[in-house]
């Protein structure tokens, strides 16, 4: 990557935190919407204020003084005003004052949500941030008790606000953000027992894409029988989208491809494989991008790659882009030992080529001014909200922009804690 793209990823990392200041609400970090004001039919979202919160160490740990008073506030709404303090966990939403659940139903407990509570806690503690240990202490507590399922190494979904009930489902996409919060928790506290969860969820997803030609099923009954009909009438849920989720393949591959280079440089296992992440990612790309006759990942497919939602993500192009640069990093230190499927020229995927063109591809459609993003185009690549109204939150564009700076197989906070060093050393 040249110096001037360098230059101008760290600009238009800057403007993306000027515009996520927007975000701040009394309760913590609301719902912006397409001009990046909060968006008033929303409250105060677990997920959205995991993210930020994350973000925000990671801008604390870059050296940007005016992040802390942001993790403050994060750090605060996530102890305070979404926790339940009568049953235990996090609510799904609380309102902009934090006066407590925004409307029925947002008392409800979610893995997916709760994974981010335990990505931004494990961030925030490499930030040093005076509460972090605490929070993480707590919120992996709570996922030991409630969320993770030890007979088959993977976590349920969701349960009621008294944790009476759980939702007879199973999803990938908890499981993937429960994954990347595993590997944010070795990388804050050293204990291998995270990393060896993140890479036994991994293989399930690995092994399962193998068998379905590349392409990963979403969605389970409660006893992990696979499930490929689930929400068939929902074919752009923003959530559990029936079909093959064409941006998830990239984040899995990503996220299995650090799980597994983390795993052996800590001895855990004797050779980091990643031959299955590799073809996941060819397989995304041709089943991706530009299949409708215009530039741009569609984000879902049915299962033999016929599209389905043609809607364009940018979160996809995000994540899109992180696996192709954890890939060609993981090329670099593994070589040909790291790639043992035969018949598969996964050596020589045109990595950077695409990475250009994926970056061009954002520059052009998605960033309608620096900082701003636009979360979804239509098939001709102009603003859509079919799915996503505004742009709730910059996670994914952030990490995007933050990736070629640091070790490829370490999590995004440890990335730019060691990037800020070697700026100061």
């Amino acid at each position: 990557m040249t110096e001037k793209m360098n230059m101008w990823r760290h600009a238009e990392r800057d403007a993306l935190i000027r515009f996520a200041t927007r975000a701040v609400v009394p309760a913590g970090f609301g719902y912006l919407d397409a001009d990046g004001h909060h968006q008033a039919d929303h409250g105060v979202e677990l997920w959205i204020n995991g993210r930020f919160t994350h973000v925000f160490a990671c801008e604390v740990l870059r050296g940007n003084r005016a992040a802390a008073p942001l993790l403050d506030h994060g750090m605060h709404a996530l102890r305070e005003n979404l926790y339940d303090a009568e049953h235990g966990g996090w609510f799904r939403s609380v309102d902009v004052s934090g006066g407590g659940p925004l409307r029925e139903g947002d008392d409800v407990k979610e893995s997916y949500s709760h994974a981010f509570v335990v990505l931004a806690a494990a961030s925030a503690l490499q930030a040093g941030h005076p509460d972090a240990g605490e929070l993480l202490e707590r919120a992996l507590a709570q996922s030991e008790e409630h969320w993770w399922e030890p007979s088959v190494g993977r976590v349920r979904e969701s349960a009621s606000a008294d944790w009476s009930w759980t939702e007879p489902y199973r999803g990938i996409n908890a499981n993937m953000h429960t994954t990347e919060s595993l590997l944010a928790v070795y990388d804050a506290t050293g204990d291998t027992t995270y990393l060896r969860r993140a890479v036994r969820i991994c293989d399930f997803v690995m092994d399962g894409a193998r068998e379905r030609g590349w392409r990963i099923l979403e969605h389970y009954t409660e006893r992990w029988e696979p499930d490929p009909d689930y929400n068939r009438e929902r074919p752009a849920d923003p959530f559990r989208p029936y079909g093959v989720t064409i941006g998830h393949g990239f984040e899995w591959a990503r996220l299995s491809i650090q799980a597994h280079v983390m795993a052996w440089r800590a001895g855990l296992i004797p050779q980091a494989e990643i031959s299955r992440e590799l073809a996941l990612i060819a397989q995304s790309v041709r089943d991706g991008w530009a299949v409708d006759g215009a530039p741009g990942f569609i984000y879902t497919t049915d299962f033999d790659g016929t599209p389905i939602t043609h809607e364009r993500m940018h979160w996809v192009v995000c994540e899109a882009l992180n696996a192709v640069v954890v890939a060609a990093g993981a090329i670099r230190e593994l070589g040909s030992a790291g790639v043992s499927l035969a018949g598969l020229d996964l050596l020589d995927l045109p990595l950077r080529r695409w990475e250009a063109e994926w970056w061009a591809y954002a520059r052009e459609f998605l960033i309608a001014s620096p900082g701003h993003w636009r979360e979804e185009l239509d098939r001709s690549n102009r603003l859509s909200e079919r799915t996503w109204t505004g742009m709730p939150e910059i996670y994914h564009a952030y990490q995007a922009l933050v990736l070629r700076d640091g070790d490829y197989a370490v999590g995004f906070a440890r990335a730019t804690k060691e990037a800020a060093a070697t700026r100061r050393g």
